[in-house]
């Protein structure tokens, strides 16, 4: 890690963990899902929905930041999961991840960001939109919500088999995987008042899309929770 990486995360008084990794398993073939054992993060840190860290990946000398979510919890076991998107192409994070064998090492460390808060009372139900980085987020949300809150789910596919990806969809909920723009897959939606939405996706679809909530829908900003997990493009991360 870099001096100035070092002062920044010493001022954001950000801890750092050790992680080994204990199993990994394929998904489809284009998503693994690796799991951790963390035992002093687990034992510190209470794990909510949408809580996600930063991974230090090694490559070529030096360490890459990657964000990513925790999923797949068991904390009676000091395991979490991260689930990599492997690219056709690979990056940094892929890469590792292609390699990744039981006993491997890396380590994380865990921002004070914002999470998402379920409110109480609850909305009328969620529209959570996102593809196949931010669907452990969408998982986490949906294992949160009260059993009568139902979500509409809309996930871009990117890859052929991304619709075989786990969606932990409960009685009620209603799942949409779709080749289209989002915000042409969720124009007939129709009545959303008392709705809260979660958008997670490209950085420019995710502004576009809450543009349309708050036009079409009329959704306040305050039912939107946006954010941008990645960049056409653009690796999202530095260099230690």
């Amino acid at each position: 890690m870099s001096r100035f990486d070092r002062a920044v995360l010493a001022l954001l008084r950000a801890p750092t963990y050790p992680l080994t990794v204990r199993e990994v398993e394929d998904l489809t073939g284009h998503c693994r899902r690796v799991h951790f054992a963390a035992p002093e993060l687990l034992a510190e840190r209470e794990i909510t929905p949408t809580f996600w860290l930063r991974l230090w990946i090694p490559s070529n000398g030096q360490e890459y930041q990657r964000a990513y979510t925790v999923t797949r919890v068991r904390p009676e076991e000091n395991l979490f999961a991260v689930d990599f998107v492997l690219h056709d192409t690979p990056g940094i994070a892929s890469a590792w991840a292609r390699g990744a064998e039981p006993g491997a090492e890396l380590r994380a460390t865990v921002y004070t960001g914002e999470l998402l808060a379920l409110e109480d009372p609850p909305p009328k139900g969620y529209l959570l939109l996102g593809d196949s980085a931010s669907l452990p987020a969408i998982n986490e949300i949906l294992a949160a919500l009260p059993a009568d809150v139902p979500a509409r789910i809309f996930l871009k596919q990117q890859h052929e088999d991304d619709a075989r990806l786990p969606v932990y969809t409960r009685d009620g909920d209603k799942l949409g995987w779709t080749t289209a723009e989002l915000t042409e897959a969720i124009k007939d939606q129709g009545d959303l008042d008392g709705w809260h939405a979660w958008v997670a996706t490209e950085s420019g679809v995710t502004r576009r899309l809450k543009a349309l909530l708050q036009k079409q829908f009329g959704l306040p900003r305050t039912a939107i929770k946006a954010r941008g997990y990645w960049i056409e493009g653009k690796p999202m991360g530095r260099a230690a």
